[in-house]
């Protein structure tokens, strides 16, 4: 794990990185999520996504805890990862190999703070607008979405439920060129952070400064709504982009999965 910022500003983070993933679940029919005694929470969201199943290990890992939880997650048919904040140890590494969750991959946790607010760019591509999606246009995020991620549109209309697009911690974002969405991206406020989600771009419509101009209004949004911090996490890909904005390396998370 590597650790830049304050350590209580990280666990900040986390901790609402956590209740942003509870209000995902809360309001998506057949999701559940349960925390045990020992921190150790699970997740379980039915979509065919490892990372959006999972088995999420504290700093200090309870292996009952985990084996229970990843028991529960092995009799679903679904793909399912475990989460690690710290480095693995051999004796969780073991217990994660017995699951068949041999594969390794690292994910950052990066982090805003408002007083970058200032520095954001404040315009849009020409031709470019940014807008707000409410649950009655649904389909335009969950259609943006499925071309961004190249994603089945049955897992993008998930994320398109209407009960998400208009509950009042969250909103969802396109950036139109002559009326198509061309970007997209999903706000999640939790006390005085936010949770930037779902941030994609299909590869025609990359280099062309949208998903930057994007990030900052979402970010400028989510300071009038009372956030004062933020936290992402980024493909290789968006990754310079966060930074180039502000953002700072938090922690590394692992994640554990099937060979598959």
């Amino acid at each position: 794990m590597t650790q830049l910022i304050d350590p209580a500003a990280t666990d900040a983070a986390v901790n609402a990185f956590y209740q942003t993933i509870s209000r995902l679940v809360e309001l998506s029919p057949g999701m559940h999520q349960r925390q045990g005694a020992a921190d150790t929470r699970v997740v379980f969201t039915g979509l065919p996504i490892p990372s959006l199943n999972l088995v999420c290990v504290g700093t200090e890992p309870d292996l009952d805890e985990v084996d229970a939880f990843a028991k529960e997650l092995s009799t679903t048919d679904v793909p399912w990862s475990i989460q690690l904040r710290t480095d693995a140890d051999p004796a969780l590494l073991d217990l994660a190999a017995r699951y068949g969750r041999t594969s390794s991959s690292t994910h950052p946790l990066l982090v805003w703070d408002a007083d970058l607010l200032p520095s954001l760019p404040a315009s849009v591509p020409h031709g470019a607008a940014v807008r707000e999606v409410s649950g009655n246009e649904y389909e335009v995020f969950a259609s943006a979405l499925a071309n961004g991620f190249d994603m089945p549109k049955d897992v993008a209309d998930v994320f398109a439920l209407p009960a998400l697009l208009d509950a009042p911690d969250m909103t969802a974002f396109v950036l139109e060129v002559n009326g198509e969405a061309v970007a997209t991206g999903f706000n999640i406020v939790a006390g005085d952070q936010v949770g930037m989600y779902n941030g994609s771009v299909p590869p025609q419509h990359r280099r062309n400064g949208y998903y930057r101009a994007l990030v900052a209004a979402r970010l400028r949004h989510a300071v009038r709504s009372g956030a004062r911090f933020a936290f992402t996490q980024n493909t290789p890909m968006s990754r310079p982009l966060y930074e180039s904005l502000g953002f700072r390396l938090a922690e590394t998370w692992t994640y554990l999965t099937s060979e598959s």
